[in-house]
């Protein structure tokens, strides 16, 4: 590779976040799985079929720590080959029950935290790196009641990925966001409320079944690799057909 191979996975500690991980050192690269200090001390690397990772605490929701985690594995004058931004949150916020505690988090981890790992990550890139932003089908889609809130989250997730592709396109880095649909993972009591379960979920999709983690990591490698290499503000949909349908 031209530049460095590490790959920051914010949320690399999740279900979704670990795929990507494994997916990313199946082609080469050092996967470096951000997340809050409980998931990490809970992340079992060599179980998770993570041998090599690197685990770093970060909390998105907090500038002094994206900047302790990038700073403590990216050495003096190392450049980053990519970032996915993978952290999210989701609370329901049905009408006559909104919470501020809930809308706020979901904005400080969801845009606002995206912001910050971007601003810190940035410099470290170089022509040729890439970034993924990971939204969801909830920000083109207006079918899960009570996910108003955190639809517009990952709605603006595809407006900030415009954007900053834009902005980094004379350095020649690439911006893409992946939306997934509903993926197979523990549920949420807030994502089961919202969604209706896996089953009610299967049957908006096309091909009547909800996604596998790993679909949506192939979608993230090929968008972070070289192959994609003419691709740039776009947000794919991993959603077996909901949106279209």
């Amino acid at each position: 590779m031209a530049v460095g191979n590490k790959v920051i996975v914010t949320g690399g500690a999740g279900v979704i976040g670990q795929a990507i991980c494994r997916r990313l050192m199946e082609s080469g690269y050092v996967a470096i799985a951000a997340d809050l200090k409980p998931a990490i001390d809970a992340l079992d690397v060599d179980a998770a079929g993570l041998t090599g990772a690197l685990a770093v605490t970060m909390d998105v929701s907090d500038r002094e720590s994206v900047s302790a985690a990038v700073a403590s594995v990216v050495d003096p004058g190392e450049t980053l080959y990519g970032l996915v931004n993978c952290a999210g949150i989701l609370r329901d916020s049905f009408l006559g029950e909104l919470d501020e505690a809930k809308l706020e988090l979901m904005f400080q981890v969801n845009i606002a935290g995206m912001a910050r790992v971007t601003d810190e990550v940035a410099p470290l890139l170089t022509e040729g790196s890439a970034i993924v932003n990971i939204g969801s089908l909830t920000g083109h889609f207006g079918r899960f009641r009570g996910a108003s809130v955190y639809g517009a989250t990952k709605a603006g997730i595809a407006a900030y990925t415009r954007y900053v592709a834009e902005e980094l396109a004379p350095r020649g880095i690439r911006v893409n966001n992946v939306a997934p649909g509903v993926i197979r993972a523990p549920m949420s009591p807030s994502m089961a409320r919202v969604s209706g379960g896996e089953e009610v979920s299967a049957s908006y999709a096309m091909l009547k079944r909800i996604g596998e983690p790993e679909e949506v990591a192939e979608a993230v490698e090929f968008l972070i690799s070289p192959r994609a290499s003419f691709i740039t503000a776009q947000t794919l949909l991993v959603d077996g057909g909901v949106v279209a349908w």
